[in-house]
């Protein structure tokens, strides 16, 4: 919804820049973009401040300290517990698989950085137009997780009670453990996003032609295909395992393992669309220096579908023989 709107503001803006001023050098129209970002943020602001506030009377706030000193002793060690809890999940395949599947499917889904910049120059899109698509990608990404997120990884709760209530059942040999569809669930979407890649893939090689309305419905697929493999699975993990002491640990070595691989593709990126993917270049060009791009996420993709499917799996096959 952010990126609509700022692709709105930025068509808005521009169309209202007088010439002169554009030709001049000094493209005005982006200062109502960032206007807009900082005002923006005072919605967040007040709501925090609105909300922070209600119901914390004195008496409460009396109570809460209270009981943060009653707790004191017992929370001073809770790092090493944190620590000691993150060493045992490391133990497991599983953790591992999740580290990897989450770490590539964050490169993937921060792709939406670049989403502009790619249209504009493989499918010649206008400014504007190429931050529509960006917003796709995004919306792509709430319909998934609105529409589809509690059906295709339920909580491990709702997981429990389904499949306590398959035992009951007279067909109980007929029935799929619930950790096997989950599984199936997330190769199906990741599946779908190595299709959206391959598709740009095959349209930057020149094998087919896509047209800017393909090329956008594209991306809001590979915004649908990510959105439930990235978020959820790696956090129900790191919840289920962790407990209210590891939980942030655990999710905090995704998110460091994560945000190291994204520091170094986005130098990639940005190093060889700046040294031949110039707008003032011909069309063919373009687009070949986005191909070493989208190979390295195709077969980040590949990865990540195989990784993520065998970590839900074993997770689940772990859990459902303790439970049984």
């Amino acid at each position: 919804i952010s990126f609509a709107f700022f692709a709105w503001l930025l068509q808005w803006a521009s169309s209202r820049t007088p010439a002169n001023v554009v030709t001049s050098g000094v493209d005005t129209s982006w200062r109502w973009v960032y206007r807009a970002s900082g005002a923006i943020q005072l919605i967040p602001l007040a709501m925090l401040t609105h909300f922070g506030r209600k119901g914390r009377d004195d008496l409460a706030i009396q109570k809460e300290v209270k009981s943060n000193k009653a707790e004191q002793t017992t929370t001073r060690s809770s790092p090493m517990v944190s620590l000691s809890i993150l060493r045992r999940q490391a133990s497991k395949p599983e953790f591992w698989l999740h580290l990897l599947s989450r770490t590539i499917t964050m490169v993937l889904v921060s792709f939406l950085l670049f989403i502009p910049t790619f249209m504009t120059q493989c499918y010649e899109m206008s400014t504007a137009s190429a931050a529509r698509v960006g917003s796709m990608f995004a919306l792509g990404c709430l319909a998934s997780v609105s529409t589809l997120a509690a059906k295709t990884y339920p909580s491990s709760d709702s997981a429990r009670m389904q499949s306590q209530s398959s035992f009951q059942s007279n067909n109980d040999q007929s029935l799929t453990p619930m950790y096997k569809r989950k599984a199936s669930f997330m190769a199906m979407f990741l599946a779908l996003s190595t299709g959206c890649l391959s598709a740009q893939m095959l349209f930057l090689n020149n094998i087919i032609d896509l047209s800017s309305t393909l090329g956008s419905m594209l991306m809001f697929l590979w915004g649908f295909s990510l959105a439930i493999p990235f978020y959820l699975p790696s956090s129900m993990f790191s919840l289920k395992r962790g407990g209210k002491e590891g939980a942030a640990t655990i999710a905090d070595a995704f998110d460091v393992s994560g945000f190291g691989l994204l520091a170094v593709f986005n130098g990639f990126v940005a190093r060889v669309i700046g040294v031949k993917g110039e707008l003032n270049s011909m069309l063919l060009h373009r687009k070949q220096a986005w191909i070493p791009v989208f190979s390295l996420m195709l077969g980040g993709s590949i990865v990540a579908m195989l990784s993520l499917f065998s970590a839900v799996w074993l997770e689940g096959k772990r859990d459902f023989k303790s439970t049984n």
